[in-house]
C-alpha cells in the first residue's frame, strides 16, 4: 500500500495573512493601551494625594508636625516640582500668592494632576 505524503505545514501566504491580522489588531489596540496607561498614572497620583491629604488633615487636627511622606506616583520635591509642604498647603487651600492651583507631574510624561482652590485633585488636560 502506497501512502501519499502531504506537507502539513503552513504556506507563506497563510503566514503573511496571520501576521497582517496580528499587526492590525495591535495597531487598533495601541491607542487604547496608551489611554489606559495615562489614566492609571493619574489615578495612582490621585490616590497618593488623597492619602497624603488625610495625613495632612489629621496632623492639623492633632496639632502634630507633618512627617515626611514618600511620594512615588506624583513627582514631589524634584527639579521644578513643588515641595511636600507646598502640596500640603495646597490641599489645605492655601496657595502661593497669585496662584489658584498647584500642578504636579505624574510618572507618565504629559500626564499632570492639579490641586484646585477647594483642595480637589483633577487631571490637567493638555491644550
Amino acid at each position: 500500500m502506497k501512502y501519499l505524503h502531504t506537507n502539513n505545514g503552513f504556506t507563506l501566504i497563510e503566514l503573511l495573512i496571520v501576521i497582517a491580522i496580528v499587526a492590525i489588531v495591535a495597531g487598533l489596540s495601541l491607542p487604547v493601551l496608551l489611554t489606559y496607561l495615562d489614566r492609571s498614572a493619574f489615578s495612582a497620583c490621585q490616590q497618593e494625594l488623597s492619602t497624603f491629604k488625610t495625613q495632612v488633615l489629621a496632623t492639623d487636627n492633632l496639632d502634630d508636625a507633618l512627617r515626611p511622606y514618600n511620594f512615588g506616583a506624583c513627582q514631589v520635591g524634584g527639579d521644578g516640582q513643588p515641595t511636600q509642604s507646598a502640596v500640603a498647603d495646597a490641599l489645605r487651600g492655601d496657595f502661593e500668592e497669585g496662584s489658584i492651583t498647584l500642578v504636579l507631574d505624574t510618572q507618565r510624561q504629559g500626564v499632570q494632576a492639579q490641586i484646585n482652590a477647594q483642595g480637589a485633585i483633577e487631571r490637567v488636560t493638555p491644550p
